[in-house]
């Protein structure tokens, strides 16, 4: 029975791998990223087969398209790790946020062959707000969407709830002070 539990286990581990041909790895900001002229990634991938389009798009938070290509990809030999080139055609006043997305996979893609990454960052001080890589439909797109996914991770609470919890925190404190006290009592 053991046996059979292990087996349907790893048919189905062999099953789900073979779907997934394009596989993402890390993505980092590229440092020749900038505010005027380009908004590259560090980022790897591997495929099992070639890539048949290489897409990108650069944002800034108003929603403006600052660079876009979609074009054929000559990639062969199962595997990309480097700089992923991302030019900006309108270049960026100091501090605005932009996101880079790019990928490579099939065409019209699907989520097993395409690989995909999305950096959202400052241009000027090269600060990086949110990345993400996988398998498309993984990452945001736009810079709007970044900074959306960002927001999500950043926990925020009202002054009411901050002051509520304060004073809980100070409650629980004072009932421990006076049970400690209590005991010491009872021990003499």
């Amino acid at each position: 029975m053991l046996v059979r539990l292990l087996g349907g286990a790893l048919a189905a581990l062999v099953a789900g791998s073979a779907l997934a041909d394009s596989v993402a790895g890390p993505v980092s900001l590229a440092a020749t990223a900038d505010c005027s002229a380009r908004a590259d990634a560090q980022w790897s991938f591997t495929y099992t087969q070639n890539p048949q389009r290489e897409f990108g798009r650069i944002t800034n938070l108003s929603g403006t398209v600052l660079g876009s290509y979609d074009i054929p990809s000559p990639l062969t030999g199962g595997s990309f790790s480097g700089t992923w080139r991302q030019d900006i055609g309108i270049p960026q006043p100091p501090n605005a946020l932009i996101g880079s997305y790019g990928g490579a996979g099939d065409n019209p893609p699907t989520a097993a062959n395409t690989a995909e990454f999305f950096i959202l960052y400052n241009c000027t001080t090269r600060q990086v707000i949110y990345r993400c890589s996988g398998n498309l439909g993984t990452c945001p797109t736009t810079a709007q969407q970044g900074l959306g996914r960002a927001s999500e991770a950043i926990p925020s609470h009202s002054p009411a709830t901050l002051a509520a919890m304060l004073l809980v925190l100070a409650g629980t404190g004072v009932w421990l002070l006076r049970r400690r006290a209590v005991i010491r009592n009872q021990e003499k």
